[in-house]
């Protein structure tokens, strides 16, 4: 509960400094966990000074309602989340749906949920993120809920120091409470209400409240405190273990999480709950252990390890070679086994066995003790692959447990690998997670350590967030991503690094064999006492005084050691520092130093040279030095150079340079120059043939690398499409197992349902065995039969409470049911029963299977309708009576009767006879119409021809009155032409053959506007079609249906505005009832043209459809006045119904219901 203050960026991308300075609640649930977190916030006062944040399982396809909820329980501001928003006091943040939540630096984040679904873990997204970066300003709380969602969270949270709640029996559903208790992991298990008042308790702590990171440092436990001391020694003298060597920064939160569990406010008070208590004592131990492990965490290392590092020690080893791995705090043995399955199935794949023995340790004796059981739970076991599952553990009492041979290769021992001696001869140092809780010196101890520990090949692999910085000197990156390293071969004796004896204490006894563990062949550590004699003293003063200057170099001319006074022969050359021996020593000298030295490389021999001279400072010396081989088997050859000086004096200079004046001098000086001379050229060459082939080692070794990295591009590319087939495999194994997981929950719904409807049932129902043993029965069962519960289940029906219902009949039917496939419907007994009297039942029973177990079983119901049959009984008895009191007015009812049937039936002879009369007038009337038409139409073509004929010739002869006349005529034979044609469409519409074609109405509608095209041109009409419909109609009627409603429309447009014509047609289903009379529960097409045109008063709608009635002059609007009449009757032709929606001035609709 402190402050933190952090980096993030904002929406525009910025960095902005966020001060988290106040606790964050995060609250995980799932079934059921809606009324308990309501529960909880009504007991929780309005300001804690916290922020609280909600996460829920919701379906991503339904608006939430969870805000408008919660807010009814509380007076904090309650709102549903949004991408980026910053984190305040005293606000409950809700998660939408379809989304995942994660906090980032007092930012919470949304991400959307992939397309594909995935299994939903929510809770666990939250929880991680807030431990990465709020740490102990943290508290998670963990309600009723199905699976195990939120587990790996709250251990994320405790690891980092933060507390955990979670619900107690009352849960609904205690799945996922019961997930994070078992995992050992949980402060709290309270109810809601009690987390409720114990969160207001802490929001008053002053650990709670104080103001940061900074405050818990240097403030609430200063680093040097007298407590905090007292409390590590406490646990070093009864466990054994120093942890001042550990960061104090960890230990620290460590304490006040105690400290808040226990209400104390000062660690002076803490102190001697420690010292007093040893269950407080054990507790803190254990809450300093952190154990967080997993099998395969990291699986890019994991991939390495197989495909790279195993595979290269295995192939360095012989068959009787043992392989030896080290796994120092090794948790609870996931890392362990996860490395031993990937051995295995190197092994198998390659066909080899190799001896392998993998050590685990780790300081917590309980962590070790899980380790050697090696049962896990399912939910421990998800970044396994099920084939590993089938391969290397057995199922086991509901958990899985590490199969024996992969167990056996396994050694587990507690062990403190800052006092224990290590393991020795060592392949591979599994050591992960552990340094980022150790301090830089105590990290530099270990990678000694692990530096004797291992073969001069061996490999190192650390956690992804540490590095060997504090001893790079020591290891080699092999892999930078993975924090993968090999052991660099260093000078000098490979020397065991110093252990202090281990504390004795009864807690943790060292195992007998635990030495000849670490040490095979051994049986006892010798010790070398450091013992000075006079010998010593004398060598120690003779040595510092009159030891020759020299220095100790590998091949690669870089100094190791420094003996005696070299700063007369060696110098710091200007630059980037170096030890390189050529680099530092005199320039006089770095030429014939390189040749001895390359010399003695080659031939193993001593070599000297002298007589070199030095200027120095107005002086001159005369040099030599000697390269000496060091035969002793040491990591890597090396050579010992020592340096003699002597000054000469003036006279000696004098006669030397006399001596070089001479013929004789000067003639061997000569020779001694041309043999260096000689000497010097020949080296060059060999340097130069040396260079040669380095280069050509070095091109060959180029294209190789080239061709390597071309290979492993390949080979890359292919782990990340298999890496993208096993994601996508996973998520759809995600996806299946939340799928099964919310039918399990949809399952318990409906069981839940089925019990309370079977409970709450009237009749007595009951479930029976193959035995026609009872199984199960409702409470009417027991009521009903007068029979306890304890009494009947597993009992015979026939043998329940003095064998009432061992009834004969009921017998031979239940037999049958089983064997035979029968069933029973309502089949009634009557039975007197004992203390019930007479009764009569109706018995229905099926036979049903239970679909997991494939138990066949019997449902039987009891339906008592003796009270039923009695009334029955009673009304027929007086019907009877009934019948005989009015048997005699019966006579004079049924004569009655008579006489009214007689009329009735004359009646209806005659209205027979006349609708018949009717059928036949109306058919002589249309085949009138018909003849009259067709007769009438020869004529008229008669007249049209003539017309046509004096239009040609006789019309310009004509005066303006008999062109008058002439065009009346004219206009009086076109309407007349058209009433005929309408004639004859009507009366055909009744006696056309009826040949209904299911036909889409839209290529209908389309072919008249076609026709109509120079018609809705010159109108410039806008028409509007939208078709759905597709039905079983005559086509050549609906065509004229459709002509003469559109013609209509642009017809009767109004004048200076361009008509606008809809034509729509969609598919409808009537309800129960309708204003229309139309047949409910029916599908229909529903055809509507409307228009934008003059309009029809209301008082002429009901009459528009009678043949020849028109509402306008035949001068201002032409037309015959029965092409609605025809459109009405074409429609009911269909067995449909049309109606008329009109406005004058506005428009008119046509709507038409069509059966489909």
């Amino acid at each position: 509960m402190i402050k933190k203050t952090s980096k993030a960026k904002n929406e525009t991308g910025n960095s902005e400094n966020v001060d988290i300075s106040f606790p964050i609640v995060a609250i995980g649930a799932s079934a059921g966990g809606l009324a308990a977190f309501i529960e909880l916030l009504e007991s929780l006062p309005p300001k804690t000074g916290m922020a609280f944040i909600y996460v829920q399982h919701l379906s991503p396809d339904h608006k939430s309602m969870l805000s408008s909820i919660l807010a009814k329980s509380t007076s904090m501001k309650v709102e549903e989340v949004e991408d980026k928003v910053l984190i305040e006091q005293n606000h409950l943040y809700v998660i939408p749906p379809d989304k995942e939540i994660e906090v980032v630096n007092g930012h919470i984040i949304l991400t959307q949920r992939p397309d594909t679904p995935k299994y939903n873990l929510p809770i666990n997204i939250l929880f991680t993120s807030l431990a990465k970066t709020h740490k102990g300003s943290l508290i998670g709380i963990i309600l009723s809920g199905s699976a195990n969602d939120g587990t790996e969270g709250v251990k994320a949270i405790k690891n980092a120091g933060g507390l955990t709640f979670a619900q107690d029996e009352t849960a609904k559903f205690d799945s996922m409470p019961k997930s994070a208790i078992a995992a050992g992991v949980i402060d709290f298990i309270l109810p809601p209400k009690e987390i409720a008042n114990e969160l207001a308790r802490l929001s008053d702590h002053p650990f709670v409240i104080s103001s940061g990171l900074k405050s818990v440092k240097e403030d609430l436990i200063e680093d040097t405190s007298p407590s905090l001391m007292k409390i590590l020694e406490h646990l070093q003298k009864t466990t054994g273990v120093d942890f001042k060597s550990y960061r104090l920064q960890t230990i620290k939160r460590r304490i006040l999480r105690r400290m808040l569990l226990y209400k104390l406010k000062s660690i002076e008070e803490y102190a001697k709950i420690v010292c007093t208590k040893k269950e407080e004592s054990a507790i803190l131990y254990q809450d300093f252990l952190i154990n967080v492990t997993s099998f395969f965490r990291d699986s890019d290392t994991y991939k390495y390890l197989k495909s790279t590092i195993l595979p290269k020690i295995l192939k360095s080893k012989s068959k009787s070679e043992p392989l030896r791995i080290w796994i120092p705090a090794c948790s609870t043995g996931e890392e362990v086994y996860s490395i031993a399955m990937i051995l295995l199935e190197i092994q198998q794949k390659n066909a080899t066995v190799i001896p392998v023995q993998i050590f685990a340790t780790d300081l917590s004796d309980k962590a070790i003790i899980k380790a050697r059981i090696g049962l896990y739970a399912v939910n421990e076991l998800e970044s396994v692959s099920p084939s590993r599952i089938q391969r290397f553990f057995t199922k086991s009492e509901g958990k899985y447990r590490i199969s024996k041979y992969v167990r056996e290769m396994c050694i587990f021992a507690q062990h403190n690998i800052l006092a224990d001696p290590p393991f020795s001869k060592l392949d591979l140092i599994s050591c992960r997670n552990l340094f980022i809780y150790l301090d830089v010196r105590t990290q530099k101890r270990v990678l000694s350590t692990f530096h004797y520990s291992l073969n001069e090949d061996g490999f190192l692999m650390l956690g992804k967030s540490e590095a060997i910085s504090s001893a790079a000197q020591l290891f080699t990156i092999t892999e930078k991503k993975l924090k993968i390293y090999s052991r660099t071969r260093v000078s000098g004796t490979k020397l065991m690094p110093s252990f202090a004896p281990r504390t004795s204490n009864g807690n943790s006894p060292r195992p007998a064999n635990f030495i000849n563990t670490i040490y095979p062949g051994k049986q006892k550590l010798k010790t070398q006492k450091n013992v000075q004699n006079l010998d010593h003293v004398i060598d120690d003063i003779l040595l510092s005084d009159f030891m020759p200057a020299g220095v100790v170099i590998n091949h690669q001319m870089e100094i190791l050691q420094f003996r005696g006074a070299t700063d007369f022969f060696l110098k710091n050359a200007p630059g980037r520092a170096t030890l390189n021996v050529l680099k530092m020593v005199r320039p006089e000298i770095a030429f014939p130093l390189r040749n001895s030295i390359s010399r003695v490389i080659k031939s193993k021999k001593r070599e000297q040279k002298s007589d070199l001279e030095l200027v120095v400072d107005t002086f001159t010396y005369s040099v030599s030095f000697e390269v000496v081989p060091l035969n002793e088997k040491w990591g890597e050859p090396l050579m010992l150079v020592l340096f003699n000086k002597s000054k000469l004096d003036e006279k000696e200079i004098e006669q030397t340079k006399a001596k070089r004046n001479t013929a004789q001098s000067k003639d061997r000086r000569i020779k001694k120059l041309e043999e260096e001379l000689a000497a010097t050229h020949a080296d060059a060459l060999e340097y130069s043939d040396e260079l040669e082939t380095i280069i050509e080692e070095l091109q060959s070794a180029n294209e190789e690398v080239v061709s390597s990295n071309e290979e492993m591009q390949t080979v890359n590319e292919e782990l990340e499409t298999s890496k993208e087939e096993i994601e996508s495999s996973n998520e759809e194994l995600i996806t299946t197992n939340q799928e099964l997981q919310t039918r399990n929950d949809l399952l318990n719904e409906s069981y839940d349902y089925a019990e309370a409807v079977v409970s709450t049932l009237h009749e007595p129902l009951i479930v029976l065995d193959k035995y026609l043993c009872i199984k199960k029965a409702n409470k009417t069962f027991y009521k009903t039969f007068n029979i306890s519960e304890k009494d009947a289940e597993g009992e015979s029906l026939y043998d329940l409470s003095k064998k009432q219902l061992n009834i004969p009949q009921l017998k031979e039917l239940l037999e049958d049911i089983l064997p035979k496939n029968t069933s029973i419907q309502d089949f009634e007994i009557k039975h007197t029963f004992p203390g019930m009297g007479e009764k009569i039942f109706l018995l229905n029973a099926n036979k049903i299977i239970q679909k997991i177990h494939g138990e066949e079983l019997i449902l039987l119901s009891f339906n008592d309708i003796t009270e039923i049959t009695l009334i029955r009984q009673k009304e027929k008895e007086k019907l009877e009576a009934d019948y005989k009191t009015s048997q005699l007015d019966n006579k004079k009812l049924e004569r009655a009767v008579y006489e009214r049937t007689k009329k009735l039936k004359q009646a209806n002879e005659s209205l027979e006879k006349h609708s018949t009369k009717l059928e036949n007038t109306n058919r002589e009337l249309e085949a009138f119409t018909y003849i009259s038409s067709h007769d009438l139409q020869e004529p008229l073509r008669k007249i049209q021809i003539f017309i046509g004929r004096i239009r040609e010739k006789e019309y310009k002869n004509l005066s303006e009155d008999g062109k008058s006349y002439f065009q009346f005529i004219d206009l009086s034979a076109v309407r007349m032409q058209r009433l005929i044609k309408d004639l004859l469409a009507f009366s055909l519409i009744s006696t056309s053959e009826k040949n209904f074609i299911s036909t889409d109405v839209k290529p209908i509608v389309v072919d008249v506007l076609s026709e109509l095209n120079d018609r809705i041109k010159e109108s410039k009409a806008v028409i509007v079609v939208d078709s759905e419909c597709k039905i079983k109609i005559i086509p050549f009627q609906f065509r004229q249906i459709f002509y003469n409603l559109i013609s209509n429309s642009l017809k009767f447009a109004r004048k200076g505005i361009p008509p606008v014509i809809s034509v729509k047609c969609k598919s409808m289903k009537t309800g129960k009832s309708n204003d229309l009379n139309l047949v409910p529960q029916k599908k229909y097409c529903h055809i509507a043209v409307t228009d934008n045109g003059i309009g029809i008063d209301k008082e002429y709608t009901n009459k528009i459809f009678t043949a020849f009635k028109k509402l306008h002059s035949k001068d201002v609007y032409p037309g015959s006045g029965i092409g609605l009449a025809i459109v009405k009757k074409i429609i009911e032709n269909h067995n449909g119904i049309v109606t008329v929606k009109s406005e004058l001035n506005v428009g008119t609709t046509f709507d038409i219901y069509i059966p489909n």
